[in-house]
């Protein structure tokens, strides 16, 4: 499908519309064109358009920020790729919110790679620099792309450790391409963008802020046919990761590590609400399947948890019987959709919350 650049960055710099607004307009509409030309009243029958956002749909695009794009896309050699080309990673088609856009700079073709994502914390202990180099290693030499999120820590390990075995890794970043976050990895950044694949959903020149990173993680697990974590905190982005695994179908994979150091106790979390635990690549690949076909979690348990001041909140808008869309829920708790999914998510492992079709929800 022909959609303009000019159309792509209109869309993209849109205040109020994210991935999933934008997949349900261009639904109701057809192509992005119809989408700017269409009636305000006719935008705000969109679930989650409102007047405002259907005015800022409506507000003609900055030339100045049209033509940065170009001239950043031209000078660090990036390629769009569009959820309609047929380029586009087929796995990421499959979950609630794909992004619409992918910048790329790197092997496109690992797009539709077998891919296993591997996360874990920003500060590993040596013991977690041990197994991600070891997993890393071993996995892209049986010919999987590795991918992670380019971050300090595990990500960076993972990362190395594909290219050390002239293996394939994908690197989905969580700002503009053009951007190098965190500063020391600008080496291996220059690596992944010859030698793999940078992707990201942000326009160049995008910052990379807090707010950008869950975004970031759905795409690693959305590309993945599933992801293993090695060392994470109790509250951790990486396990932000793992839930949306999770609700994408994904296997999620968990390392046991020291009990009393903290880099574990997200991971033991995440083995008692029923990931598998997994002490070797051959625990991944046996579970994977010889045809790496997706699965499903195992047995997932309910933990009788008490709730956060967070998940309390979200509690008093739900009921047992009528259930609640994701957009209205974010709006009723003033958060985004991507952070409120970031805590649905552990409430729905833990049995409070159901899911119901279409990013339905209500108390269990």
């Amino acid at each position: 499908m022909d959609n303009s650049l000019s159309d792509i960055i209109r869309i993209l710099s849109t205040t109020g519309i994210g991935p999933r607004r934008s997949l349900d307009l261009f639904q109701k509409f057809g192509s992005l064109q119809n989408i700017f030309s269409a009636q305000p009243r006719h935008l705000i029958e969109v679930p989650g358009i409102t007047q405002k956002i259907a005015q800022a749909i409506l507000t003609p695009l900055d030339a100045d920020l049209l033509a940065g794009q170009e001239k950043l896309l031209e000078k660090f050699d990036v390629k769009l790729i569009t959820l309609w080309d047929t380029t586009y990673p087929e796995l990421l088609k499959q979950i609630y919110d794909p992004p619409i856009v992918l910048f790329c700079r790197g092997d496109i073709e690992l797009l539709n790679s077998q891919s296993i994502g591997i996360v874990g914390t920003r500060t590993p202990t040596s013991y977690g620099k041990e197994i991600a180099e070891e997993f890393s290693f071993e996995l892209a030499k049986r010919g999987f792309s590795l991918v992670s999120g380019a971050a300090r820590g595990v990500d960076t390990v993972i990362h190395q450790g594909a290219l050390r075995a002239k293996g394939k890794t994908i690197a989905v970043l969580g700002n503009g391409i053009d951007r190098i976050y965190p500063a020391e990895n600008r080496d291996l950044y220059h690596k992944i963008g010859t030698k793999g694949l940078l992707i990201s959903e942000f326009l160049m020149g995008s910052k990379p802020d807090a707010q950008n990173f869950p975004r970031r993680n759905r795409i690693i697990s959305g590309l993945s046919a599933g992801t293993v974590v090695i060392e994470a905190a109790e509250k951790s982005g990486s396990l932000i990761t793992a839930y949306y695994a999770l609700d994408q179908n994904r296997e999620v994979f968990a390392v046991p590590g020291n009990i009393k150091s903290r880099q574990s106790h997200g991971t033991h979390s995440l083995i008692r609400q029923g990931a598998k635990l997994v002490e070797s690549v051959d625990d991944v690949l046996e579970e994977l399947g010889d045809k790496y076909h997706l699965g499903t979690s195992h047995g997932q348990q309910q933990l009788n948890i008490s709730t956060d001041p967070k998940e309390t909140a979200i509690l008093k808008h739900l009921s047992s019987t009528d259930a609640v869309h994701i957009d209205a829920l974010a709006s009723l708790s003033g958060q985004t959709t991507f952070a409120l999914l970031g805590t649905l998510l552990p409430m729905e492992m833990k049995g409070l919350v159901l899911q119901l079709p279409g990013k339905y929800f209500k108390q269990k």
